[in-house]
């Protein structure tokens, strides 16, 4: 990870802790997604059931053309399970984002 990768870390671990008391018992996320140097979309998960940070970070891009040419970054792997959400790794292929850079591995044997 390069320093560009771990200034981008530390915003997703900023917007993770506004999740504080609301998403237990998962885990704080944040995430947001990069195009050209310039941050173009931020999310947290903010809700134990609702949407999660790389959900919100995508519907907060105002132009979703710049999804298939920008990185998303996010503090957790990205789940790939169905739970009380869709797996947020199905939603970052369909919108084609080419480069993921995630924090740390997910060790929840559903994701894993």
């Amino acid at each position: 990870m390069g320093d560009l990768d771990e200034k981008y870390m530390q915003r997703c671990l900023e917007l993770a802790k506004l999740g504080l008391g609301t998403v237990a018992p998962n885990p704080l996320v944040g995430s947001v997604i990069v195009y050209k140097g310039k941050i173009i979309g931020e999310g947290y998960h903010q809700k134990c059931g609702e949407a999660h940070a790389e959900v919100n970070a995508i519907n907060s891009v105002e132009n979703p053309d710049l999804l298939e040419k920008s990185t998303l970054y996010v503090n957790l792997e990205p789940c790939a399970h169905h739970g009380r959400t869709p797996p947020c790794s199905d939603l970052i292929v369909e919108k084609k984002i080419p480069r993921v850079v995630i924090g740390c591995v997910d060790t929840f044997a559903k994701v894993s």
